[in-house]
C-alpha cells in the first residue's frame, strides 16, 4: 500500500510545493474533513477515479459539487462513465477509497479538473492515507497532474 511518504516525495521530485500535515478525528468526505480544518467544502477537492468506456480516469472536483455525468460523457467522448469499486481504486492507485491523493498513483492516469476547483488559490485534498491532508496551489495541483482544466460538475 502506498503512503503519505509516496505523495510527498513524487512532489519533491517534481519541486512543487506542498505541505502534508496530520489532522486528528474521523474524516471519510469533503463535508467532514473541511468541518475538522475549518475550511469551506469546497477548498477540499475530491479525487474520483471513474471509467469512461472502460478506461479509467481520475476525475478532480470541489468538495460540495457533484460530477456531472452528461459532461464527462462530452469531454472524453465516451458513451459510458461510472464509478471505480474500491478494489478498483486500490489495484489503480495504491491507495484507499477516501484517501487517494491525486498524485503518486501506482499508474498514471489521465486527470481532469473541474474550473471551479481553481477558484481558490489553496487546496486541500487526500493525503494518501487516513487523517493526512495535501495542501498544494490550485495551478501547482494542474501542474502535478498534468490535468486538463474542464467543465464537469453539476
Amino acid at each position: 500500500m502506498r503512503t503519505s511518504v509516496d505523495v510527498h516525495n513524487f512532489l519533491q521530485a517534481e519541486d512543487i510545493p506542498h505541505e502534508l500535515s496530520k489532522f486528528s478525528g474521523i474524516a471519510r468526505n469533503s463535508e467532514q474533513i473541511a468541518a475538522l480544518l475549518g475550511l469551506k467544502t469546497h477548498q477540499v477537492i475530491k479525487v474520483l477515479l471513474l471509467f469512461a468506456d472502460g478506461e479509467p480516469f481520475i476525475a478532480l472536483i470541489p468538495g460540495d459539487c457533484k460530477a456531472d455525468y452528461s459532461k464527462l460523457k462530452k469531454v472524453l467522448k465516451a458513451s459510458s462513465i461510472r464509478m471505480a469499486t474500491p478494489d478498483e481504486v486500490r489495484e489503480l492507485t495504491g491507495y484507499l477509497v477516501g484517501y487517494t491523493p491525486p498524485v503518486a498513483l501506482l499508474k498514471k492516469l489521465p486527470t481532469y479538473i473541474d474550473i471551479q476547483a481553481l477558484r481558490e488559490d489553496v487546496v486541500y485534498v487526500g493525503g494518501g492515507e487516513p487523517q493526512t491532508i495535501l495542501k498544494i496551489r490550485s495551478y501547482d495541483l494542474v501542474r502535478a497532474t498534468d490535468a486538463e482544466v474542464v467543465e464537469i460538475v453539476k
